[in-house]
Formats: structure tokens, sequence, C-alpha cells
């Protein structure tokens, strides 16, 4: 056995352990066994559909609006270690995509995901790439439906200044981003990719993957986000 597959195995001892141990609750409520339960899926009000220049439909798809405990449970996962989530948080997604109808062409082509990229500062920080770790358990999740989909980390991000969670207003994230998210990997690239994001704010970081993207010739059929900020008076019927 490689060091890898003992890596595996010491993972899963040390969380069967834990589980015995310290039971885990839910994301976002804490209620006992459970790694995302009903109702705090359901805190977001719901899939929702909105507007996303540079995609092919026009639109991006979020989950749900980030608050309540979605927010909390998010946060859990994206900041703090919850991977548990990874799978949960997959199959929001590919129900969010299956809901929407940009995947019922028949026959669908083959569909590249492509995660979000993070920078290196934070990859460090957090121990993990998050968003391709969940972009490839939402692959598994829309195979186990019928699609035929695969992954592929064609962005990355150069230096940039500051988190976005720190920058305020559209274009003082532009800014920051703007010329700092290009494409990683060598042609030939993927026709149609779906870009995979965690939160989508103002949406420059889905704007900016998509440039970048569409510059190398690759169709974004559309954006899929966990949660999206909704602004001062919109609720998720707008």
């Amino acid at each position: 056995m490689g060091w890898h597959g003992c890596a595996r195995m010491l993972t899963e001892v040390v969380g069967s352990l834990r589980d015995v141990l310290l039971p885990r609750g839910c994301a976002g409520c804490d209620m006992p066994d459970a790694v995302l339960c009903d109702d705090c899926r359901a805190s977001g009000g719901g899939f929702m559909s909105f507007a996303m220049p540079g995609t092919v439909s026009g639109r991006a798809i979020a989950c749900g609006a980030y608050r309540g405990s979605l927010r909390r449970a998010i946060l859990r996962w994206k900041d703090h270690g919850d991977e548990e989530c990874d799978g949960p948080f997959a199959d929001m997604m590919a129900d969010a995509l299956l809901s929407s109808g940009l995947l019922a062409s028949d026959p669908m082509p083959v569909t590249t995901l492509v995660p979000a990229p993070s920078s290196p500062r934070s990859m460090r920080e957090r121990g993990r790439w998050h968003m391709r770790n969940v972009t490839n358990s939402l692959a598994r999740s829309l195979r186990r439906r019928g699609m035929d989909v695969d992954t592929a980390a064609l962005l990355r991000t150069t230096k940039t200044s500051g988190k976005s969670v720190q920058m305020h207003g559209t274009a003082q994230r532009s800014r920051r981003l703007q010329g700092h998210i290009v494409i990683a990997a060598r042609p030939p690239y993927p026709r149609n990719v779906i870009l995979v994001d965690d939160i989508v704010t103002t949406g420059t970081t889905a704007r900016q993957c998509a440039q970048a993207l569409n510059a190398a010739g690759i169709h974004v059929t559309t954006v899929i986000c966990l949660a999206r900020t909704l602004r001062a008076g919109e609720n998720t019927d707008d």
C-alpha cells in the first residue's frame, strides 16, 4: 500500500473515532447526527436564477440566498474545514442545475465543470482548494443522475491585493481582480463548461472567470453557486 493509501486509511480511522467520541451536528444548526439537515438546505429560500454576462445562457444559478443557517454552513465548510459538507453541497448544486433546465438539451453535449480559482494564500490557510473538491463531488452527483460531465481546473489567480470578502462594491472588486484570473491549462480546451463558485456577491469574480474562459474560446454555459448575496430590498423571488 502506497503513501496515499495509508493516508486515506488513517483519515478514515480518525474520522470513525471522531464520530464515536464527538458525534457531529448539522453544519448550519448543530442538529445531532446530520451533516446538513433538510431545514438548513432549504433556509436560503430555494434555487434562484439571475443575470450573468459572459455566459451562453446569460444566467447564473444559486442554490439559495446567502443568509441564515445556509450562510453558517457555508462558512463552516469554507473557512473551518468541514469537508463532509462537500457531498450535501454538491447534491444541492446538482438539484439546482437540473431544476434550471439548462442541462435539458437532448443529446446533452459533454460538459466540463470548472472550479472558481482560489489564491495560493487562501489555499495555504485552508489546507485545500475547497472549490476543486466540491466541483469533483458535483461531477459525481451529476453522473449518478445520468449527466455526461467531467472536471478541469482551467483557472488560476495571479497576485492580488486583499481578500474579496474585504472588498466593498463592484468597482473595487473588479479593480482587484482585473487581469488576475487567467487560464492555467494548455490547449486543447473543452468546448462547453459550467463555472462552479461558492458565493456570488457582486458577481465580479464570476464575470472575470467567464471573461478569461471566453478569451480562450471556451463557451461558459452558466455559473452555478451555493449562495448569492441579496441586495438591499431584494428577495428570492426577484
